[in-house]
């Protein structure tokens, strides 16, 4: 989980109680059994379970003078430390750096001096004190020992009443859950690092006073526990479930369960579609029912705000309805965020993930976040209303995504489109990806939807994960507007191709000459690749690099993207060696296919079930049960049979997928 702003421990007085010992850092190469030390007040020590697979050491420059670490070195297995300090009258705080294998653990040991006055900072104020300090991964920024933060619980999430007994929660000054106003705690401790008990529970609304740590983070890993500490609990005199409701465009009623222990109960409402229509009490219950009028327009969301007072004391709860659009289908533009729900999206675990409730998941701050959170093979989709396309000739879909830690991105996380309500699905390329090794969003880039234009068009993104690998796929500020799209890469290009020929301008950055057969070229940079079809004019080479401005001709030719005339005048082109094939197994190679057409790709291994000859152009190649159909191009020239390496350029014709076979000698048969 990523977290921008959480709030950590501050391990304070000698009655605190200790995190439970467990094995937790973000590398294989060390594991502690705590992130967290306290020493007392009065002088002591903690020890620390260090497992590692190297020899370590601690950095002696992390360790101040107040602090004694015994041993500082120690070899692969499992070796205790021991930290020791003596009594002190001020609060004293240090993080340990432990080495191992060019990988770093660092160690927070906390003695703790709780001094007679403390300081309540609003959540706001806490806020900005975060954005004051420098933002690193894997450090974190400690308050002086004298600050609380107090707000009122907006939500909560993660509730684990077992073996860590911790939870995340939400923190707001209004009891709202509004977007740069809210402060997140995660894997807090409920009560005094007490574990969750029935009896310590708090509730959205109720206000909540933390003695904790600051820090704005940007992706630690899952496996690092991190603490907060609640000081006290102000009850709320209004408590209410389900806090939020999701409902069709149809008119409709949903029902509020609220308790309260004020003098009277009232509300107030931001939305005009919505009205408390009843109020039945039941024992000591409320249920308060709220008419939804029907939706003929975009999608929309509403707050119903519950209060209710007692002498000073005053609490309020608000109710949130998200009702989805009225429109058979979005009008252009179309806008969804998912910050604030899923917008009329359907979440579909085609294959579960066993003890994953649902692999797509919406966030208020990622937007739409799908994993499998384990390796297993698991396949779940996220599908758009239909979006109408039907008045216009060109549009333009784009969104913010990031991705981590999958296997293929290109076989595990994918765009489709369809035309016929999801009864088919047509792939579509993403020209634009983020790194893989950090969480920083990036756009997809222009993806023109112009060969879908003139329908009712749905979208589909699907999430893979598999034994060997699973991954997480954040998605959010989605956007379809009509127009047409900027091309940047091969894949803009080939997303834009549609069966009559037609002038393109746009850019390649690093496009690469990977093959060259008179008249026939292929062409391919980091997104995709294509062909150059028997055009007599072009005088590109092998291993040249094309970057900058480039224009042309191309078209769809048996469900095929392929140029038909280029001008390089506006581009920079540079000679240079045609880079090593990508390494493919046939079920690879089908797995993400239309990332690979068109590309200089090596099957190794591979059987010719039916060989090609001067007199056969259709051959079948195999590889462990799984076939591929391969195609002569140059007619009776191309000789190939047995078992062994084929560099080929994977190709189509209509439905049929097909390898390009152009040279006997690209084909090594084994010995």
């Amino acid at each position: 989980m990523k977290l921008r702003y959480i709030l950590f421990a501050l391990l304070f007085g000698a009655a605190a109680v200790s995190c439970q010992q467990q094995k937790v850092g973000p590398y294989s190469e060390i594991q502690v059994s705590d992130t967290y030390l306290h020493i007392d007040v009065n002088g002591g020590s903690a020890t620390l379970e260090v497992t590692t697979t190297g020899e370590w050491a601690i950095d002696e420059t992390s360790v101040p003078e107040w602090l004694a670490v015994e041993p500082m070195t120690g070899v692969a297995g499992t070796s205790t430390v021991t930290f020791s300090a003596e009594a002190t009258k001020a609060t004293n705080i240090a993080e340990v750096k432990l080495n191992c294998d060019g990988k770093t653990q660092y160690i927070n040991v906390i003695q703790y001096a709780q001094k007679g006055e403390v300081k309540v900072m609003s959540v706001a104020e806490a806020l900005e004190l975060i954005n004051t300090v420098d933002k690193h991964d894997g450090q974190s920024y400690y308050l002086d020992g004298e600050h609380c933060v107090k707000g009122i619980v907006c939500k909560i999430d993660d509730v684990d009443t077992g073996e860590y007994g911790n939870a995340t929660y939400f923190l707001s000054d209004n009891g709202k859950l509004e977007s740069d106003k809210w402060l997140e705690v995660y894997r807090g401790y409920w009560l005094n690092g007490d574990k969750f008990t029935k009896k310590d529970a708090f509730a959205v609304g109720d206000e909540l006073t933390i003695m904790g740590q600051l820090m704005s983070y940007k992706g630690a890993p899952e496996t690092v526990q991190y603490t907060a500490y609640v000081v006290s609990i102000k009850k709320s005199l209004i408590t209410v479930t389900p806090a939020e409701f999701e409902v069709g465009k149809e008119e409709s009623t949903v029902v509020a369960k609220v308790v309260y222990s004020g003098d009277d109960l009232s509300f107030s409402t931001d939305a005009e579609w919505l009205t408390v229509s009843g109020m039945n009490r039941v024992k000591d219950t409320t249920m308060v029912s709220v008419h939804v009028s029907a939706n003929d327009a975009d999608a929309r969301v509403g707050v119903i705000t519950l209060s209710s007072s007692k002498d000073k004391d005053y609490s309020a709860v608000t109710v949130t309805v998200s009702q989805a659009a009225g429109f058979a289908a979005m009008p252009l533009p179309y806008e969804e965020s998912f910050l604030g729900g899923m917008g009329g999206w359907e979440a579909v675990d085609v294959v579960p993930a066993e003890g994953t409730a649902s692999i797509w998941t919406q966030s208020e701050k990622y937007g739409m976040v799908a994993t499998s959170g384990k390796k297993v093979v698991a396949q779940a989709e996220l599908i758009s209303p239909n979006i109408d396309l039907a008045e216009v000739s060109s549009a333009v879909l784009s969104f913010d995504h990031v991705w981590r830690n999958v296997g293929d991105r290109f076989q595990d996380l994918k765009l489709f489109a369809s035309v016929d309500s999801g009864e088919t699905w047509e792939e579509i390329l993403i020209p634009g990806w983020s790194t893989g090794t950090d969480w920083n969003y990036v756009s997809s880039g222009d993806i023109s939807l112009k060969k879908f234009a003139g329908n009712l068009v749905m979208l589909k993104f699907q999430y893979n994960s598999t034994e060997a690998a699973f991954g997480t796929w954040e998605i959010r500020n989605l956007k379809v507007v009509e127009g047409a799209a900027v091309i940047k890469t091969i894949a803009g290009l080939v997303d834009d191709t549609v069966a009559a020929e037609a002038e393109w301008t746009g850019e390649f950055t690093d496009a690469i000459v990977t093959y060259v057969n008179g008249k026939n070229a292929f062409i391919e940079d980091a997104t995709g690749g294509i062909q150059l079809f028997k055009n007599a004019g072009h005088s590109l080479v092998p291993g040249q690099k094309i970057s900058g401005a480039v224009a042309g001709k191309v078209k769809l030719y048996n469900g095929y993207a392929e140029l038909t005339d280029i001008n390089l005048t506006g581009a920079t082109v540079s000679e240079g060696e045609v880079p090593a094939p990508k390494v493919l197994t046939i079920a690879a190679l089908l797995g993400s296919y239309l990332r690979w057409q068109n590309c200089q790709v090596m099957l190794e291994g591979v059987t010719f079930d039916t060989p090609l000859t001067s007199s056969n152009r259709n051959g079948v190649i195999s590889q462990n049960g799984v076939t591929l159909a391969a195609y002569s191009q140059v007619k009776g020239q191309v000789i190939m049979e047995g078992t062994g390496n084929l560099l080929c350029w994977p190709s189509r014709y209509n439905a049929t997928l097909q390898v390009g076979c152009w040279d006997s000698a690209h084909f090594t048969p084994q010995e």
